[in-house]
């Protein structure tokens, strides 16, 4: 083999392998949910006092 042919082969090889990892990033990026994906909750809990005058009334 001339040394022209192993360029020509290692310069495939790495443009295969840099194409190969930038999809591999891109379908993760893909797959990642954003802010605006992500479910959130309501952090709004209401404490009813009457129940807990109950269970301090209650006797052991």
């Amino acid at each position: 083999m001339k040394q022209k042919d192993l360029y020509i082969i290692v310069v495939t090889i790495f443009f295969t392998v840099l194409a190969w990892v930038l999809l591999e990033l891109k379908g993760i990026k893909e797959q990642t949910p954003t802010d605006t994906q992500i479910e959130s909750y309501s952090l709004d809990y209401n404490v009813d006092t009457g129940i807990l005058k109950k269970l301090e009334s209650k006797q052991p």
